[in-house]
């Protein structure tokens, strides 16, 4: 065996794999770096006096993008019901129901199985609201909200603690909306949507998040066809009352709107 030359090899591994360890050593630093900034610029709320839910929704694996609906047309329905009317240019279905539903004990269950069975699209409305005598439920796109929209709720009239008609609008042909930037993307959490509201000035001291809830929201409406975004729905509370904030889901640097 030739010492020498395995001397030599020996070295210039010894120094390659010493040169590999100062690079993973250096990249764990820089992480560490990054992580220890990220922790100096999130937002103290304990401190501020700010309250925040307990239990906000955990997004670290929702991908969204934009989508594009059309409103449905519910004139033929109407027309071939004795018991229904359509209104808003055929986009509003008020309809008398083939069954009352007493909504005293539990409203939601009691209501489910008619909602599944006799409403246009009925599974794919998710309860919203009970209040002022009404009971409203949300249209979804794959499991999520279509918030704040009267071209997609389901809204059921109560009176002496019974259901007899609902109020319907509702949204079809919902898909991806076309153009080569529309890639599905991370959501932002829960946390950083709310910090944005903080940043922004919408969030103060001494104020509440009462509820906060991802969904889409509408950015772009026409006579008959929306194009929605992924929203965080933020309502704070003060000393004037609630306020309603959708919060842009799926940017770094999203935008705020105030309902």
């Amino acid at each position: 065996m030739n010492w020498k030359r395995a001397k030599s090899l020996f070295i210039v591994v010894f120094l390659l794999v010493n040169i590999c360890l100062i690079f993973v050593y250096n990249d764990k630093i820089s992480k560490s770096k990054i992580s220890d900034a990220e922790q100096q610029n999130s937002v103290n709320f304990e401190q501020e006096n700010i309250k925040l839910p307990k239990n906000m929704p955990d997004v670290s694996h929702v991908k969204m993008q934009l989508i594009t609906a059309r409103s449905k047309d519910f004139k033929d329905e109407a027309e071939k019901s004795g018991k229904a009317e359509a209104r808003n240019n055929g986009h509003t279905l008020d309809k008398e129901m083939s069954e009352s539903v007493n909504v005293k004990l539990d409203p939601i269950s009691h209501l489910k199985p008619y909602i599944d069975q006799n409403i246009y699209k009925g599974n794919e409305y998710q309860y919203h609201d009970t209040s002022d005598g009404k009971i409203k439920y949300e249209q979804t796109y794959k499991g999520f909200p279509i918030m704040n929209n009267n071209r997609a709720e389901l809204t059921f009239d109560v009176k002496d603690d019974t259901v007899k008609s609902y109020e319907q609008s509702a949204m079809e042909d919902i898909l991806p909306s076309k153009g080569s930037n529309n890639e599905p993307r991370q959501v932002i959490s829960a946390h950083k949507a709310i910090e944005a509201l903080y940043y922004n000035q919408y969030l103060k001291h001494d104020q509440e998040v009462e509820n906060i809830r991802l969904g889409y929201y509408t950015v772009v409406k026409e006579t008959n066809i929306q194009v929605l975004q992924a929203n965080w729905e933020i309502k704070v509370k003060d000393a004037n009352g609630t306020h309603t904030y959708y919060v842009e889901a799926i940017s770094s640097n999203p935008q705020i709107i105030e309902q």
